[in-house]
């Protein structure tokens, strides 16, 4: 008889869907949405579905795998493990914990994601990146506006009259936002789009403002300008509730509309029109994507729209708002990983955007061994080459995946991983939902497969190390059991055990509106318009403008490298093996004398790859957009990136790319 299990959505996604997958004979045959939960109510997207196909793909890794001289050879556990122990004990006595880099992503994002951490914790430290490849920069925004992240309960965007969706496609990377819209589009909810292309969403909804690529800070600081000169501000709200107006005034008082149109390609008229109809709609809420972050800019990008919402007072009650992201159930289940990095005697850390220089560079101690979990930075980091090579010193090398992907294929050692679908966990990692999911075990992992988790179990037990717990249902209760306590203290769940919060829908209820006691979490308990935190990380304490960096005559187009809606980031990607794509508009296509269909080369700083052409006027003049995620046999766009950074947060700039396009000789 078929048998039906809850499982959560693993991937690093808004949405943190939940699933009723269907068993048979120890075999997934089906995945739906869970149609009872408040947010995916029966709904999944595409790259959800692909879990099934990934989980029964032909060429998942089911065993371990060792180099050889003639390639990868099978290697038993009993084998593998004191080899690995064995490594470790040799490097780091010889040159300390730090010699071993331990790489860790959100490629998994269960507790369970924290093993390696709390691993490396236990062993005395490691080398390992700081900042961020994703959203750092926006992060970093908030804390020094209004002292951490948080958003509005998901559903609360039905109740706004104007939605304005900054950089942000949910059409393509938010599908529940997506749909939540459309209802609110129904009932006369105003929606714009702010975008240099015209986005998928853009298209379904109309009120697209095209915005020159990196220019995003500048049009919010017009914003702000029209909205103060107009006298438009809550004063009450700004008196009892934000530090540093009449500063932030005084910077901004020559930022005209005129003097934006410039510099942003937005008509001066327009964004009169926009500031005026946002400060005069109470119920007014933007949501902030991460592309426009990714500029060597992003940071004061995002800190200038915040300022938006503390000018008008739009921010603290239903239909309003900045939702850049919300993590109201992360801080509760991260104690056994936040109580490991009390064992650490020795770390050092990187920049996330320069994997390739650290490892080039790392010379006390260099870098003896890596291990790579829940990621793929050999298609992901920036600038391939440089990283591949660095990536060539290290002496041993371990990786853990479900597929041999380019990270994989330079490991010295190989682990399979479990699937979503083959171990139990609990998954708090969404920006947008704010409910946990607790996994459910559905089918047991093939043929000799250890999942991630029980192999560092029976590793630090090898080696004589105490993780603090000794089985996963431990660990997942002590990650759970600070949260059980909070949300029963909060009213919001009568349960006992991680049973009874899998079967409910709990959430936070106080955190469906953020910052409705108007308490932020910064220093002064207001919203840090002038932000000592920032000064105090060489920053300016203000919001600023300053350009993006601009094409040269070598490389004349600015490179966008975006999600695509069939995959996250390169899972999904195994099948791909065609070219990718570079779509540019006509007037671009006519400058560089390009045809539909052609093959050309993309040349950019960090090297060339070979691509199709595209002709789409969707696309912004004098840029080129490719979808990110793609291996090496078809052509990873990384190899076209610098390392570049952001001006706060750590954060990858990788839209501050650029590229040349020729037909392929």
């Amino acid at each position: 008889m078929p048998e039906q299990y809850n499982v959560s959505c693993p991937m690093d996604c808004f949405d943190l869907c939940r699933f009723l997958v269907t068993v048979e004979n120890n075999r997934v045959t089906g995945l739906k949405g869970d149609p009872d939960h408040p947010l995916t109510r029966g709904a999944v997207c595409a790259k959800a579905r692909q879990l099934i196909t990934r989980h029964h793909h032909p060429e998942r890794l089911t065993q371990p795998l060792i180099r050889t001289d003639s390639g990868f050879s099978p290697i038993s556990y009993e084998k593998a493990i004191p080899l690995v122990a064995d490594k470790l004990d040799r490097i780091i006595r010889r040159h300390g914990p730090t010699a071993v880099l331990n790489y860790t992503s959100a490629g998994y994002g269960g507790a369970k994601n924290g093993i390696q951490n709390i691993f490396f914790n236990a062993l005395g430290g490691d080398s390992r990146f700081t900042g961020s490849l994703c959203w750092g920069a926006g992060m970093a925004a908030q804390k020094y506006d209004f002292g951490q992240a948080r958003s509005n309960f998901p559903l609360d965007v039905l109740n706004a009259d104007l939605v304005i969706l900054w950089g942000r496609n949910p059409k393509v990377t938010n599908l529940h936002l997506y749909k939540l819209l459309t209802q609110a589009e129904k009932k006369g909810t105003r929606i714009i789009v702010i975008d240099p292309n015209e986005s998928s969403t853009a298209r379904r909804f109309g009120n697209h403002i095209r915005v020159l690529p990196g220019t995003d800070g500048a049009l919010a600081l017009a914003l702000c300008h029209v909205i103060i000169t107009e006298g438009l501000t809550d004063d009450a709200f700004i008196a009892d509730h934000v530090l540093g107006f009449k500063r932030f005034s005084k910077t901004i008082a020559t930022f005209s509309p005129e003097r934006a149109q410039k510099i942003t390609g937005v008509p001066a008229t327009t964004i009169r029109d926009l500031a005026l109809e946002y400060s005069r709609t109470p119920k007014a809420a933007i949501y902030p994507g991460y592309g426009m972050q990714r500029y060597s800019n992003g940071g004061n990008a995002v800190r200038s729209i915040n300022a938006l919402a503390a000018i008008t007072g739009h921010i603290g009650y239903s239909g309003a708002g900045i939702h850049y992201a919300s993590k109201s159930m992360s801080p509760y289940i991260s104690g056994p990983e936040a109580r490991s990095e009390g064992w650490v005697k020795d770390r050092r850390t990187f920049p996330a955007h320069g994997l390739g220089a650290f490892l080039a560079q790392a010379d006390d101690p260099p870098v003896k061994a890596a291990f790579f979990f829940c990621a793929n930075p050999m298609v992901q980091t920036p600038d391939l080459t440089r990283a591949m090579a660095g990536l060539k010193q290290v002496e041993f090398k371990v990786v853990f995946d479900q597929f041999m992907t380019d990270t994989a294929a330079c490991a010295d050692l190989i682990f399979p991983a479990a699937t979503v679908f083959e171990q139990d966990d609990i998954f708090t990692t969404s920006m947008f939902s704010h409910w946990i999911n607790v996994s459910e075990q559905a089918v047991k992992p093939p043929g000799p497969l250890i999942p991630e988790f029980e192999f560092y179990l029976k590793l630090s037990a090898h080696m004589d190390m105490d993780l603090g717990f000794s089985s996963s249902r431990e660990f997942l209760d002590q990650c759970t059991e600070p949260l059980i306590s909070a949300l029963k203290l909060a009213n919001d769940f009568d349960g006992q055990d991680l049973e009874e919060l899998g079967a409910s829908y709990a959430r936070f209820s106080d955190h469906d509106i953020a910052w409705h006691d108007r308490h932020f979490a910064t220093p002064s308990g207001k919203i840090e318009l002038f932000s000592h935190r920032a000064a105090e990380d060489g920053l300016s304490p203000l919001p600023e403008y300053f350009a993006p960096l601009s094409p040269s005559a070598t490389y004349p187009l600015r490179l966008l490298t975006c999600h695509t809606v069939s995959a996250m980031h390169s899972q999904g990607m195994m099948d791909n093996t065609g070219l990718p794509e570079v779509f540019v508009s006509a007037h671009t296509a006519e400058t560089f004398g390009l045809s539909q269909g052609i093959e050309v080369e993309v040349k950019g700083e960090g090297g060339t790859i070979k691509a199709v052409v595209k002709i789409d006027d969707a696309i912004m003049k004098n840029t080129a957009f490719m979808y990110q995620g793609y291996w090496h046999k078809s052509g990873a766009v990384n190899f076209l990136t610098c390392e570049r950074v952001t001006d706060m947060g750590g954060q990858a700039a990788f839209y501050e790319a650029f590229c040349n396009l020729s037909p392929a000789g």
